[in-house]
């Protein structure tokens, strides 16, 4: 497992993306039904270290089943900027608190980075769509139980029990292993039918 300049040129484009699409699609929020005012998350504390550092460290570790470095980081930062959807809080607006953590967001997002960025890198899809997963893994593991994950179709909260932590960890490293297992297998065997 080694970092070359291309793996660190992909994460730090598709970090970009997936952090401006987060960002876009909690605007969308501000269209829909059942808004609140949205507080700013500087003043609320919502961006700390300890925040930063949890959410990475549980999409890493989800992550380490491909065990490929690009991917490693991946799992961590995406884990880490899908609270780009706080940043509209940042206006002062009405709108849906949290767009980003909802399985919308998550399908949304697979599909425009895998078609911006390797069409056949389900390796990719795996990491973005489960990023929700590990970042709501934390959120549960440190302090929040509720998510809107059915947003914009359910503008509701969802509340989770403490304990299920582990379930949503459990989900997204199952996700990405059976997703890299078989990328594995397809890639090992292409390449013995091409040597021959």
């Amino acid at each position: 497992m080694k970092l070359e300049k291309k793996d660190v040129l992909f994460v730090i484009a598709v970090s970009a993306v997936y952090c401006s699409l987060a960002a876009g699609f909690s605007l969308v929020s501000t269209i829909l039904p059942d808004k609140i005012i949205l507080t700013n998350p500087i003043e609320h504390g919502g961006l700390n270290l300890k925040e930063i550092t949890g959410h990475f460290a549980w999409g890493v570790v989800a992550a380490i089943v491909t065990l490929r470095v690009r991917y490693i980081l991946l799992g961590g930062f995406l884990a880490v900027l899908i609270d780009s959807d706080h940043l509209i809080g940042l206006l002062h607006v009405d709108g849906i608190p949290r767009m980003g953590h909802s399985i919308t967001f998550a399908i949304v997002a697979v599909i425009v980075l895998m078609i911006l960025f390797h069409k056949n890198d389900y390796r990719l899809g795996a990491i973005v769509g489960t990023s929700i997963l590990t970042h709501i893994s934390y959120d549960i593991f440190s302090t929040e139980y509720g998510f809107p994950i059915f947003t914009p179709f359910v503008n509701k909260i969802i509340e989770f029990p403490r304990e299920d932590w582990i379930l949503f960890e459990i989900a997204a490293i199952a996700i990405i292993g059976i997703v890299s297992f078989l990328a594995t297998k397809k890639e090992s065997t292409q390449s013995r039918t091409f040597v021959r």
